[in-house]
């Protein structure tokens, strides 16, 4: 089996620190550095932060960039926001469905219905009147 070899690809000092200043400086994560930027290889990135680090005699990524109130600086980048957009979309087209179902049916369905819907949606349908 042959095996597809990635073309290498360097990059320049600039870019480098640029991408080390983000991630020291702003104290947004690695792999969202990477995301925003196109970087495949993550432990690149690493690498570099390392080495800059050294150079300002630094043992780790300050604490106060790393907290955050508990939580990490995630980026959501284009392709994964439209994703979500598709879901919303997607749920708003089922309730429609579920509505304009229940609004044309019968008694004995509208029974069944109300029975596997859960209970924020039975409150959704009498809130809008169509139930």
């Amino acid at each position: 089996m042959k095996r597809k070899a990635k073309k290498a690809v360097s990059y320049s000092k600039s870019f480098k620190s640029l991408v080390v200043n983000e991630v020291l400086t702003n104290g947004i994560s690695i792999a969202s550095v990477c995301m925003q930027q196109g970087i495949d290889e993550v432990y690149q990135v690493r690498e570099w932060v390392r080495e800059d680090m050294k150079k300002r005699g630094l043992l780790r990524i300050p604490k106060t960039l790393t907290k955050r109130k508990k939580a990490p600086l995630v980026m959501i980048n284009e392709p994964i926001n439209r994703q979500f957009q598709r879901y919303e979309e997607i749920i708003m087209y089922q309730q429609s469905l579920i509505e304009a179902i229940y609004a044309e049916s019968d008694q004995n369905t509208k029974k069944k219905l109300l029975e596997q819907l859960s209970p924020t949606q039975q409150r959704r349908l009498k809130q809008t009147g169509k139930l």
